[in-house]
């Protein structure tokens, strides 16, 4: 494999070179000029030598590419008029590689925006003739599948907006209220929670961040208002979050108790950047966190059932008791 990106960059530049009908048999200095004037950079022409070598003989990169030299024309030339290193089959391992990409992408297939790349996903998947491979219709990568979603058709519309710094009016429907209200609304990020899609942006009767949720918009229309740009920077607003729900909250130390089997999957897979552990023995895992309290934090403890404690702050801990108090009051009345 190459040793670098810059140096995969200049194989294939020094394969167009060579496949170059306008201009046959490049020397050392064309090739060198070719890489310096598409990468920007200096280059000597040992270093193109030992990429041609490399490309010749390097049993790991697998190009074994046919290059020959004519000491008449004093260039170099493929000794396969159709050689290109763009036909080198893939091995395994990069087969694999493209077939778990094509499965991740393929949970899209139908999502707006994203649906043009379907396509293109299953020429790749069909070019490098993954099926075979595999033994047939034999599958074993499976990704979780997000169902269609209300609201997909807007993640276009709105990346468009973000990238073209145009305001919107967006027609919003509450799930707590009845009645569509109308925002002018200055878009800056898409963002996915849970298979759900959201936006955050500038809203500009709040006079704030608002996040709204794209399954609840009725309509989105261009607002002819100056686009304005806030002070916001993606990985600050969230750098305490689990979740979208920011707001005015404020980040507070949480303590969490994890049973010692659950601690081990916290261990692999932390709640959150600020994870801290405090307590890993025979009896249980503690954790500290510096998190915002917010409604997705209260579910994923909830989800864990009789495998995690709160332990701080209180009124967090309060909060877990009397959700679990009013389900087992469900139960505790008699059959439904």
């Amino acid at each position: 494999m190459p040793k670098n990106k810059e140096a995969a960059i200049r194989y294939r530049i020094i394969d167009k070179c060579l496949r170059n009908r306008q201009k046959p048999f490049p020397t050392l200095s064309d090739i060198v000029e070719k890489c310096e004037e598409i990468l920007g950079k200096s280059f000597s022409e040992s270093t193109i030598q030992k990429d041609i070598y490399t490309m010749r003989f390097d049993e790991g990169l697998g190009f074994n590419a046919p290059i020959g030299y004519d000491k008449v024309r004093k260039g170099y030339f493929y000794e396969d008029e159709n050689y290109t290193i763009a036909s080198v089959p893939l091995n395994d391992e990069e087969l694999q590689a493209i077939q778990f990409a094509a499965s991740v992408l393929d949970q899209f297939k139908g999502v707006g925006m994203l649906e043009q790349f379907t396509h293109a996903i299953n020429k790749i998947t069909e070019a490098v003739n993954l099926g075979k491979s595999l033994g047939g219709d034999r599958s074993y990568i499976q990704v979780e599948q997000a169902p269609f979603f209300k609201g997909s058709g807007w993640l276009s519309v709105i990346a468009n907006a973000i990238g073209r710094a145009e305001s919107l009016k967006i027609s919003y429907l509450p799930f707590d209220n009845e009645n569509i209200r109308d925002y002018v609304y200055h878009p800056y990020l898409l963002k996915e929670y849970r298979n759900r899609w959201y936006v955050i942006g500038y809203d500009d009767h709040a006079g704030m961040i608002r996040t709204f949720g794209l399954d609840r918009i009725e309509n989105i229309e261009k607002a002819d208002v100056p686009y304005k740009y806030a002070e916001f920077k993606p990985s600050l607003y969230f750098s305490h979050t689990i979740g979208i729900t920011v707001g005015d909250l404020e980040p507070r130390e949480v303590i969490l108790s994890f049973t010692p089997l659950q601690g081990k999957y916290i261990k692999t897979q932390p709640l959150h950047s600020s994870q801290q552990v405090l307590v890993d023995n025979e009896m249980e895992f503690r954790i500290k966190m510096d998190i915002l309290i917010n409604y997705e934090l209260l579910m994923l403890i909830l989800g864990y059932g009789k495998e995690v404690e709160v332990i701080k702050p209180q009124s967090l801990r309060d909060e877990v008791r009397r959700v679990l108090e009013q389900a087992l009051s469900h139960y505790q009345n008699g059959t439904h």
